[in-house]
């Protein structure tokens, strides 16, 4: 089994993006994992510190999944 790595941190103004990152990696056919770092208990106190969400991709697919990503984060 392959091992997903970390390709970018979301921040929460980033929080709106997601819909539209999860749609460019599927027409890219690369799976991704979007963790959120929210945590119930502090009632998202620490997402100015660990950022609203990170984003995983398959360890195969890291190259190009970044690239993607700062593609798309460039033309926002």
């Amino acid at each position: 089994m392959e091992d997903t790595v970390k390709i970018f941190t979301l921040d929460k103004k980033d929080e709106t993006l997601i819909p539209l990152i999860e749609e460019t990696f599927k027409n890219a056919e690369i799976g991704i994992q979007i963790r959120s770092n929210y945590d119930t208990a502090y009632d998202g106190l620490f997402i100015g510190q660990k950022g609203l969400a990170d984003i995983y991709v398959m360890k195969k697919d890291e190259e190009k999944g970044r690239s993607i990503l700062e593609d798309l984060l460039k033309k926002i």
